[in-house]
């Protein structure tokens, strides 16, 4: 039944129904919320991005299928945000001690600096697997972003595992030739 109802939501949704939005928008905003805010470790930086997933979501609700899975779009457009976020907090000095600060009081007990030190690091391999063959980038980003096994890849992108294993090998070579 919910289901249904969320679907009906968001058929009303790409026809610019507002209630629609709103009740898509109380029904996943703390989701959404959480989520950035395990990314950015900040929460206005959490609040803002988690804002901002739902404006995409609003100005592109035209081109939403309401047939497709909703709840992994937002997760995207979320990690997107969160990331846009860190690299605010990259340039922002002040930005930096704050995060730095936050982040001192995280229950695995790892340093401020270095939790910033890794965020740097995965924002360097993000900008590398950027320039990966298109195809090569895209099962990277489904393996080691999105989380997916090489079977769900495959069936997904309409390959076999075999080249699914073979691309993330030449992704990996790919990362450390230019990581180093």
């Amino acid at each position: 039944m919910r289901e249904e109802v969320k679907h009906q939501h968001l058929k009303a949704l790409v026809q610019g129904n507002e209630q629609s939005f709103r009740w898509l928008y109380d029904y996943y905003h703390q989701k959404i919320y959480h989520y950035s805010l395990r990314i950015v470790r900040l929460k206005p930086l959490a609040e803002e991005a988690t804002a901002d997933v739902f404006v995409i979501i609003w100005k592109k609700r035209r081109q939403l299928d309401p047939l497709m899975p909703f709840e992994p779009l937002l997760y995207k457009i979320a990690k997107d945000m969160a990331y846009n976020y860190l690299k605010k907090i990259a340039v922002d000095n002040r930005l930096k001690e704050n995060f730095l600060n936050q982040s001192n009081d995280l229950k695995n007990n790892k340093s401020g600096e270095i939790i910033f030190l890794e965020k740097e690091a995965l924002l360097a391999i993000h900008e590398i697997v950027e320039n990966l063959p298109q195809k090569r980038k895209e099962i990277f980003k489904l393996r080691y972003y999105e989380g997916l096994n090489n079977q769900f890849i495959a069936q997904k992108l309409n390959i076999s595992v075999n080249t699914v294993r073979e691309q993330l090998a030449r992704a990996r070579q790919f990362l450390k030739k230019h990581s180093s």
